[in-house]
């Protein structure tokens, strides 16, 4: 097949966290199955510009790749050149796979979808959520989506990475096709020591830093907990929040028991998940998280809340921990965490087998091409 995926932001813009990642190994798999792949972003890359090419078909990991300048330096990502490209070349593919929601290249690409006739498939990324819809300009939020969202998004094929997102998309859409298929996710090769049990327990925290991520829910849990602990927190993140949550921690009385490393990419972010005894991330909104697959199949349990898509996954398959979104409740979590930690050498036996088999690469990728198929 031809496929186009209009993606707002691509690699190596990893600032914007998971999306870059599974979206890329996604678009490497197709061209690894033998498909014809292409690429259509801008030069997004947090405030700043990524130094590429305007307009120019390039290779990026075997990938055909174009990147087009934008307009806004926010998260709209407004690009009249990718949209004339999208107006002209559209009809030439067999597929049209359209990654995010809430930003001008997503709306202009359905649009010119819609003008041209083509029924693409759209991966929302969590941006269906009432999390999403309720914080950040919700107002704008609802009338956007009823004027423009609703007539648009009634006629696209929906992706969703997990139940949870299936869920939050047929609440607003009924009588839509949605087809579940996880989150491509990258990890080394190689074998995973299990985990130890052992007195004090090291928990990580590797996600973007953001209010979304419920860090505050984490720290006044960890303000009541007696057992003896270690907190790692990892991630991109804006400077001002960082203080701010920095200051909560010496308030909680917890900020001797936290250490803050900064970003964390590559071979030194899987060293840091066999390094912890548990990975840690109690948002208020997650579709998927990939840190979570990319934890488990570095033999590290998790402890996650109900409000990321993949508890469910997590909960069937005896991989960790599920907390609510109540302080006073994960710390009963993490205090269960804490007396059940000689669960921890069999789960971090189990969880690789186990994300190797439902994380294959090949197989997730027919199930791609079967939605692209689909009519």
């Amino acid at each position: 097949m031809n496929i186009l995926h209009v993606i707002p932001s691509y690699k190596p813009a990893y600032v914007y966290g998971g999306p870059i990642y599974s979206s890329s190994a996604l678009c490497e798999q197709l061209v690894a199955e033998g498909h014809k792949v292409t690429v259509v972003t801008t030069t997004a890359n947090g405030k700043e510009e990524l130094n590429v090419q305007d307009g120019v078909v390039q290779q990026v990991d075997g990938v055909d790749t174009i990147y087009f300048k934008r307009l806004t330096k926010d998260h709209t990502h407004f690009s009249p050149g990718l949209i004339r490209y999208l107006y002209r070349n559209i009809r030439k593919y067999d597929a049209v796979h359209i990654h995010s929601w809430w930003n001008l290249v997503s709306i202009f690409t359905l649009l010119v979808c819609y003008v041209r006739k083509v029924r693409p498939v759209l991966s929302p990324r969590g941006m269906l959520s009432d999390y999403i819809l309720e914080t950040n300009h919700n107002f704008q939020k609802k009338i956007i989506q009823k004027v423009v969202g609703d007539p648009l998004l009634s006629k696209v094929k929906f992706h969703a990475t997990s139940l949870a997102e299936v869920h939050e998309i047929k609440k607003m859409y009924p009588a839509s096709q949605v087809a579940e298929i996880f989150n491509f996710v990258t990890v080394p090769d190689g074998p995973v020591a299990p985990k130890t049990v052992q007195q004090k327990i090291r928990f990580l925290f590797l996600s973007r830093i953001d209010p979304k991520k419920g860090l505050e829910l984490l720290f006044k849990a960890l303000s009541m907990v007696s057992f003896p602990y270690e907190l790692t927190i990892a991630g991109p993140y804006k400077e001002d929040y960082l203080e701010q949550l920095k200051a909560l921690t010496h308030e909680y009385g917890i900020a001797q028991h936290i250490s803050w490393v900064g970003p964390v990419y590559g071979d030194a972010k899987f060293r840091l998940l066999r390094e912890h005894d548990v990975m840690v991330l109690t948002s208020y909104n997650e579709n998927f998280a990939n840190i979570v697959i990319e934890s488990l199949a570095m033999g590290t349990p998790v402890l996650i809340s109900n409000m990321v898509g993949l508890s469910t996954y997590i909960s069937d398959n005896q991989l960790g921990w599920i907390s609510g979104i109540d302080p006073e409740n994960i710390k009963e979590v993490l205090e269960r965490v804490y007396a059940e930690r000689d669960r921890l050498p069999a789960m971090s036996a189990a969880a690789p087998a186990l994300m190797q088999r439902d994380f294959d690469r090949s197989r997730l990728v027919n199930k791609y091409i079967e939605l692209y198929k689909s009519k």
